[in-house]
């Protein structure tokens, strides 16, 4: 008798999981595994987010700084810095005249960019035939000597989503603005710029139809 209690508690001893227990127990496990798969779901989403940004913010940096540095050098060289026995002229390849066109959507200037020689700079906004941005803001150069002859510039850098067509805005000497109807071009001294750049890619951590944005404004001071 006192064997055979023995034996049965031995056997309730080694009895496995029921059914209902092994259900709950995946059914919390899936639980679990998908909570943990949206999260990096949503950490995935961020990061590719943020990297959108920083790339769109990077590339209307560096976009900007090249602009600022060649405005700097709009109107170097001078006329008033050779000697009148050059015969120097304002017409001449090695003369930059500063500022020949200016609106809010382009500018056109000369000046020695690069240390190669007096350029033609031309920066426009680009509109799409739907007359709508995004935009493209393009930037392109050729030599004083080829303008001259008739050339026209190779546009090879360009800022592509561009939400706002207004970038320059110009002001005088005195620091009023610069009214195009009534100041002569070479009353400019500062070219202000304002860049309103839209990512390629929506903003996921939003919806699928919101785009982030970046703004940067900046000034430059020339030689008009």
């Amino acid at each position: 008798m006192k064997c055979s209690r023995r034996k049965n508690r031995k056997t309730e001893s080694q009895r496995g999981f029921s059914l209902i227990e092994l259900m709950l127990v995946l059914a919390i496990l899936t639980a679990v595994i998908g909570v943990l798969t949206d999260g990096m779901m949503q950490v995935e989403k961020k990061s590719a987010s943020d990297v959108n940004k920083v790339g769109v913010a990077q590339e209307s940096r560096q976009f900007m700084d090249q602009i600022l540095r060649d405005l700097r050098q709009c109107g170097f060289p001078g006329l008033a810095i050779f000697d009148p026995a050059t015969g120097a002229t304002s017409s001449s390849n090695y003369v930059a005249n500063g500022l020949i066109s200016f609106s809010s959507t382009a500018i056109q200037f000369e000046g020695d960019i690069d240390g190669s020689g007096v350029s033609e700079v031309y920066i426009q906004v680009v509109v799409p035939g739907s007359g709508s941005c995004p935009c493209t803001l393009q930037r392109g150069t050729t030599s004083k000597a080829n303008y001259l002859g008739g050339g026209t510039p190779q546009y090879y850098t360009e800022l592509d989503g561009l939400m706002s067509q207004s970038v320059f805005t110009a002001y005088k000497y005195d620091g009023t603005a610069y009214n195009s109807s009534t100041d002569a071009l070479s009353s400019i001294k500062n070219v202000g710029l304002t860049l309103y750049v839209r990512s390629p890619q929506p903003d996921t951590n939003i919806s699928s139809t919101t785009y982030s944005t970046t703004t940067m404004v900046s000034e430059a001071r020339i030689n008009n």
